[in-house]
């Protein structure tokens, strides 16, 4: 279960990425979720970095979180 000081510390690193790559703007809904489709554990692994080693980017709840944030759609 994420903690609400967990899920601040989510958002709070969210913010913090200045990386292009995610910051990418779709046309429309199904092209973004294919896009997250295809690389979902690309993103998942990569953006671990970010984080302290309390977050798990892979754990399906923290995951459901960070792909909520950086949804456009």
């Amino acid at each position: 279960m994420v903690t609400p000081e967990q899920r601040d510390l989510i958002l709070h690193t969210l913010l913090q990425i200045d990386d292009p790559y995610y910051l990418n703007q779709f046309q429309d809904a199904s092209s973004e979720d294919e896009w997250f489709h295809i690389n979902e554990q690309f993103i998942q692994q990569d953006l671990q970095r970010f984080f302290p080693s309390t977050i798990d980017t892979h754990d399906p709840e923290t995951w459901k979180i960070i792909r909520a944030q950086l949804k456009q759609f």
